[in-house]
């Protein structure tokens, strides 16, 4: 299977004309055997999809569609280049938009009145150019439940936008690629909502140079039950209304981490940056974690509230965790805070830039070493308050 790279730099190299020298005008990275043009009608954009060739493209010319489409496998919806067509859906569907095995959406925008915007049901799948909005359950969901084999369920998404939706993705046992994009100001509609992307249940999930930010709840959530693995190069986790990214149950070691960080920028969120609860296997490599700022979170003691603000979290016997070369700038409470960690804790190299008030390195209620310049330790009965619930997952 090509890696996430290989299939960036192939649709990136691929030509934008491919239809014969008077097809439509595509967008990057999308090439037709032969093309269909739809009309203009929700009848017709159904007709010309049921009926479509595999590897061929299924023109929807430019306006509203009230209602939902399903594109079948192998089969690509594209509107033109400088052609605004906007799907709907319906309340009464699952979803605005269905694609199937192999099947591509490229330069449409989802303004979803169904629960989701785009759903994958099939694997294999390419997002380009697609703004997902206002979906009150999810942008875009990749699901799996039965014969889910991940490395084969690679799901790609290019440039897309998914804003103002009840959660931005989810990846559940399936592999998705994120490359670019922005995923902003997700919306709490209801439980387990108000976030920016969830991967879970043995996911795979990379992102490359994508923004997360604004989210209502928090920005990225990796839970680690059968073996989540997440991996975020150059990406902005910014503004988001709760934690930044948030880690739990993850089931990796020192050598094979399942949550690894690369020359991120985490900044301004709330509560926490970076937080892992009852997590093994976190590797952070460069970047910053700055301006996180305290808010009132739930403690251990139901009903009580708590005051928190830390850059990195690490809580409930989380270990295995490296920090090395990573920028701590002006968070609020503490640059890092370790309560009840566990074996495998260094944090190498960083630079640590506090304000009045600040503290740098925290570590308490730990019997193991965590190997770390300057740490500071509160006296019994004075540590940080800390918060760090399990969160609940969105359904389908």
């Amino acid at each position: 299977m090509r890696s996430f790279v290989a299939v960036a730099l192939t649709l990136a190299s691929l030509a934008v004309t491919g239809c014969g020298p008077r097809g439509p005008v595509l967008p990057l990275g999308v090439v037709c055997a032969h093309s269909v043009n739809a009309g203009s009608s929700l009848a017709s954009l159904r007709s010309a999809l049921a009926t479509a060739a595999a590897d061929s493209c299924v023109i929807a010319a430019a306006g509203t569609y009230d209602g939902e489409v399903t594109v079948p496998a192998s089969v690509k919806l594209v509107a033109e280049v400088g052609d605004l067509v906007e799907i709907k859906g319906s309340a009464s569907a699952p979803a605005a938009v269905t694609l199937g095995s192999g099947a591509t959406l490229a330069n449409i925008q989802v303004a979803s009145l169904s629960r989701i915007g785009v759903l994958l049901e099939g694997r294999g799948t390419f997002l380009v150019s697609v703004v997902v909005t206002g979906a009150p359950g999810a942008g875009v969901v990749d699901w799996c439940e039965e014969d889910c084999r991940v490395e084969e369920s690679m799901t790609t998404l290019i440039n897309v936008e998914l804003s103002g939706n009840g959660v931005g993705l989810i990846a559940h046992t399936t592999q998705v690629n994120i490359d670019g994009g922005k995923i902003i100001d997700s919306k709490s509609m209801s439980l387990a909502s108000g976030y920016g992307v969830v991967a879970s249940h043995g996911a795979v999930l990379k992102m490359n140079g994508t923004l997360v930010e604004g989210n209502e709840e928090l920005g990225v959530l990796v839970d680690g039950a059968l073996g989540t693995d997440a991996t975020l190069s150059n990406v902005t986790v910014r503004g988001n209304k709760g934690r930044g990214i948030w880690a739990q149950g993850l089931l990796g070691t020192m050598a094979s981490p399942k949550l690894k960080l690369s020359a991120c920028t985490i900044e301004s969120n709330r509560l926490v940056g970076l937080g892992a609860r009852s997590s093994r296997g976190i590797s952070v490599q460069g970047g910053t974690v700055s301006k996180t700022v305290i808010a009132k979170a739930a403690s251990s003691v139901p009903g009580v509230l708590v005051d928190v603000g830390d850059g990195i979290g690490l809580f409930e016997a989380s270990g295995d965790v490296k920090v090395d070369a990573v920028t701590f700038d002006s968070n609020e409470r503490s640059q890092a805070l370790i309560d009840s960690g566990s074996t495998g804790l260094a944090f190498t190299m960083p630079t640590l830039k506090q304000q009045n008030g600040q503290l740098g390195l925290v570590v308490q209620r730990t019997m193991d070493t965590v190997v770390a310049p300057m740490i500071f330790t509160p006296m019994p009965g004075q540590e940080l308050s800390v918060s760090s619930p399990t969160l609940g997952l969105p359904t389908r």
